[in-house]
């Protein structure tokens, strides 16, 4: 390569021709390694959204088959969960004397009298394929009648194998309800209400919202809305429990009858941590909140098929959903192993060795033109 210098001066000068070509190669390199950046920035960052049900402003949408579950003072029915579309909606909304036609499935009813209407219902959907990644659940949740606001329930992580999201398990899941009886596992129902409990082969992560802590009942050592429950209910019919918190979180409200209320739960694995917030739609301000460590009491599931569901359960109001979605986003990269940094060096010198030898050629290419 030195015949292709010159003294100019003192100094060593690169000929226009070898200099533009190696100029042109340097930045054609700095391109490719930006956009493999970006590429990669990109893939690692991007969450994907999937809406299970979307009933917002008329819309009519379900997107993920599921299945129903109805459960009236411990035993299954089919009588809720029910859906309203804009034809017989009215019917809802009229219980509260509201006008409306907005679409609702309405997952617990209004009691019919004074006394308590010990109910629940849920509706499970099925994950195609859980990555071990962050799981983020975003709920829009209602009710139109009676003074106590009601209770949302959210599930993660079951592993049903007795049951599955298809047509003939439609409100004949296996499962049993905290209104049943229970063991030293777990509180008695007044803490958590009517509530399905499907079986699973795997401990799996209960969520409820309770908008009566707070501002209906004041429990001791409490001091938010939410309770959280770790549940094991391996053959549906002898629950147990490794964790249960009742009144955790900061923040309470008492949201009034046809506000949209917003819910998100999220887990993130890499750190085994559960949140939650719930936030009322009609009230800036009105806001409930958690953050709870699963270390000791939960393992991060592994990748695989999970079903997850939403729920409501009284004594409470005729609770309805209006909007439900699920995002994951990609699970971080793993670290490299000694083995694997030893072969992106090759691969980093196997592509150095060959820009270099198309460097090469062309500088013999332009050393021949000049001839």
């Amino acid at each position: 390569m030195a015949q292709y210098l010159r003294v100019l001066g003192n100094c060593w000068v690169v000929p226009a021709g070898p200099k533009l070509a190696f100029v042109v190669l340097v930045v054609l390199l700095i391109v490719v390694l930006v956009i493999v950046g970006v590429v990669t920035r990109a893939q690692t960052s991007q969450s994907y959204t999937q809406v299970i049900m979307n009933l917002l402003n008329g819309q009519q949408y379900f997107g993920a088959p599921h299945v129903y579950q109805g459960d009236y003072y411990g035993k299954p029915t089919s009588r809720w969960p029910v859906y309203y579309g804009p034809n017989n909606a009215s019917q809802y909304w009229s219980r509260g004397h509201i006008v409306s036609n907005q679409p609702v499935l309405e997952l617990v009813p209004a009691p019919s009298s004074l006394l308590p209407l010990t109910v629940s219902g849920a509706m499970f959907w099925q994950e195609e394929y859980y990555n071990g990644s962050l799981v983020r659940i975003t709920i829009i949740v209602t009710y139109s009648n009676w003074s106590i606001p009601f209770t949302s329930i959210i599930y993660l992580f079951l592993k049903p194998t007795m049951w599955g999201i298809s047509p003939r398990y439609n409100y004949s899941i296996p499962y049993t309800s905290s209104w049943r009886g229970w063991d030293s596992c777990y509180g008695p129902p007044f803490l958590k209400g009517d509530t399905i409990l499907p079986q699973s082969s795997t401990p799996y992560i209960v969520v409820w919202w309770v908008p009566l802590l707070q501002v209906g009942i004041s429990l001791y050592g409490t001091t938010g809305q939410w309770d959280v429950m770790i549940a094991s209910n391996t053959n549906s019919s002898n629950p147990c429990s490794y964790l249960s918190y009742t009144g955790i979180g900061t923040g309470y409200f008492k949201p009034k009858p046809g506000d949209w209320i917003k819910i998100t739960v999220t887990y993130d694995p890499s750190t085994n941590i559960l949140s939650g917030v719930a936030y009322d739609m009609n009230h800036t301000g009105w806001k409930a909140s958690f953050t709870l460590y699963l270390d000791g009491y939960y393992k991060p599931p592994s990748s695989g098929t999970y079903v997850f569901g939403v729920g409501a359960n009284g004594p409470a109001a005729n609770v309805a959903l209006l909007y439900m979605a699920m995002t994951m986003k990609p699970a971080p990269p793993p670290s490299l192993a000694p083995g694997i940094v030893v072969v992106v060096l090759i691969v980093v010198a196997v592509v150095l060795i060959i820009a270099a030898a198309i460097l090469i050629t062309v500088l013999r290419m332009i050393k021949r033109s000049e001839r």
